[in-house]
């Protein structure tokens, strides 16, 4: 990510006694791929470790996980990572760091069990993994920094914001969190322990941003009762409801309501499983005896008799959902009489995949609207509102806004600004950009550190250079031209006109004659490239591609991507 900001270019020496970074690599300026750099001269570690989904324009890509240059000058220091809550983009990325670094994990039980199964398929250490329990403190690295888990409601169970008590002062990470009047498992926010921590004082607050441009307040959890209740009563068929496998809230309320209408239910997707048991294993959910139906064994039932619960809440090709839409599900066909209702907010980018996905929905006869039935979905962010509530009850000296694009944390930065902070009070921060407390009472920040983006390929041990991610969506959007020049190795001279291949490229309206245009334009690069560029073979490749990208540019408006082959002629 580019940020206006100075490079921060005494990045590689430790900080000095008394000083404190605060870095965020990950997370600002996006949603998604949340990891924040704590440092100080005795003290690093991390703040979440999470991963960014790819979107359309990255592919064959499976994930995408920060870059931790930051910490290699310091690799030999690490201490832990601290985790809020258990979502992808909060803990995503922790398989691959992990390998490089296998420091301990703090976290509550659910986020822990979430992470376990992924070191578990990753191979790595499950020994590293700490638990904490609500505000449980814990002593980090040499015990300079203490951290403390305050309860916090979210979309998922054991969400907690994080303390650091630190010799700079008390700093607040907010995690991702509401302030739900009413959350289906009691488990309220801790507001009493941030007012006192208000009380005796708070150095900076770095709080959640995604839902600042909502005015109000977010509805609580128990609200999506009333929709899916109704849908329940206008559905004739099979009930088929999608959402996020880790919100085991929705998932309990769902299951309740299946028992209630005499439903049992069809559980669909291997996350979504895997969840499940986990919940249940820690207590946090709970389910009548025998509602649950195998899915080979769901055409016993009637359709008015099951709810079917399933991933793909985002359009996910190889989800349950997609499966079932693919009537790849055997004994589970979606008909007319049947209701598919998406029980989760779309993440920014997948509006199109969902969109595809409820028309084919419509084409097999479901029906899709949610039109007259009430909300079958509560956001599990604050809205204004509450954000505001937050700033009042811990009254920060500094106030950071985190979690979101830049827009957001400039909303946010204005919400602050309005209940009073002056601009002195409000950090700004971008990906890379760092911000030194000190125990002196000054704040600055001196600049960027190194930030970007490594991408994941499942199945290949390292992780995929940028190039190819571009040099795949240019293949994607406008193919690809070879262009073959044989060569005497002898005289160096050609021996034959280049020949041209493409695939995926659309020529001008006569190929044939645009081939040869091609070909002469290869061949003029090669011959009027000097010496010294024709004892290069890597920088002659150049020189002809160059030539090549220029014309077809010129003459069609595209850009494939361009491949010279130069080979010796055969003898003879």
């Amino acid at each position: 990510m580019m940020s206006l900001a100075p490079e921060f270019e005494a990045w590689t020496e430790a900080p000095a006694k008394g000083e404190l970074r605060l870095i965020p690599i990950g997370g600002l300026g996006e949603f998604g791929m949340n990891a924040l750099v704590v440092h100080s001269a005795r003290s690093l570690f991390l703040v979440d470790c999470g991963q960014l989904f790819p979107s359309d324009d990255q592919p064959g890509i499976d994930s995408i996980v920060p870059d931790f240059a930051y910490l290699e000058p310091f690799a030999d220091r690490l201490q832990a990572v601290l985790l809020t809550h258990g979502h992808e983009d909060h803990i995503g990325a922790l398989p691959y760091f992990l390998r490089r670094w296998p420091v301990p994990v703090y976290g509550t039980a659910f986020t822990l069990g979430l992470l376990e199964n992924k070191l578990r398929e990753h191979d790595l250490d499950l020994s590293l993994l700490r638990p904490v329990r609500d505000y449980g403190r814990v002593k980090v690295g040499d015990g300079e920094i203490e951290a403390e888990w305050i309860p916090v409601t979210h979309s998922i169970p054991d969400a907690c914001a994080l303390v650091l008590h630190t010799p700079q002062g008390v700093l607040v990470h907010s995690g991702d969190f509401k302030l739900d009047p009413a959350p289906l498992d009691g488990r309220l926010t801790g507001m009493a322990r941030l007012e006192e921590l208000g009380d005796a004082g708070v150095r900076l607050l770095m709080a959640d941003s995604t839902n600042v441009g909502r005015p109000g307040r977010s509805p609580s959890e128990s609200v999506c009762r009333e929709g899916i209740e109704a849908a329940l009563e206008k559905t004739d068929g099979r009930l088929f409801v999608t959402t996020f496998s880790s919100n085991i809230h929705r998932l309990q309320m769902l299951v309740d309501l299946a028992w209630e209408f005499h439903r049992r239910v069809v559980v669909l997707g291997r996350s979504l499983d895997r969840n499940l048991q986990l919940a249940r294993s820690l207590k946090l959910l709970e389910l009548p005896d025998d509602i649950l139906v195998d899915v080979k064994d769901a055409h016993l039932f009637d359709p008015g008799d099951l709810m079917v619960l399933c991933t793909g809440s985002q359009g996910e090709p190889m989800s349950g959902l997609a499966r079932l839409l693919r009537r790849e599900v055997k004994g589970l066909p979606m008909q007319p009489g049947d209701r598919l209702v998406v029980s989760a907010r779309a993440i920014p980018g997948n509006e199109v995949s969902i969109s595809r996905m409820l028309d084919t929905a419509e084409r097999l006869g479901a029906e899709t609207s949610t039109d007259g039935i009430g909300p079958v979905h509560a956001s599990g962010h604050g809205s204004r509102d509450e954000l505001a509530d937050l700033i009042r009850a811990v009254r920060p000296d500094q106030m950071v806004p985190v979690h979101g694009t830049y827009r957001n944390l400039r909303a946010h930065g204005a919400l602050a600004a309005s209940l009073g902070w002056t601009p002195d009070r409000i950090s700004l921060l971008d990906g890379g950009l760092c911000l030194r407390l000190f125990t002196d009472g000054r704040l600055d920040m001196p600049g960027t550190v190194p930030v970007g983006k490594c991408f994941v390929h499942e199945g290949v041990d390292h992780m995929v250079d940028a190039r190819v991610v571009k040099d795949r969506l240019i293949l994607q959007e406008d193919g690809v031209v070879f262009v073959t020049l044989l060569v005497d190795p002898q005289t160096g001279d050609l021996t034959a006109d280049p020949s041209i291949l493409s695939r995926g490229f659309v020529m001008l309206s006569d190929d044939e004659t645009y081939a040869e245009l091609l070909a002469g334009v290869a061949r003029r690069a090669y011959e009027e490239a000097p010496k010294v560029i024709r004892k290069d073979p890597e920088a002659l490749r150049d020189a002809v591609r160059l030539a090549l990208r220029r014309i077809i540019r010129k003459t069609t408006q595209s850009r494939p991507l361009v491949i010279p082959v130069i080979l010796d002629a055969p003898a003879g």
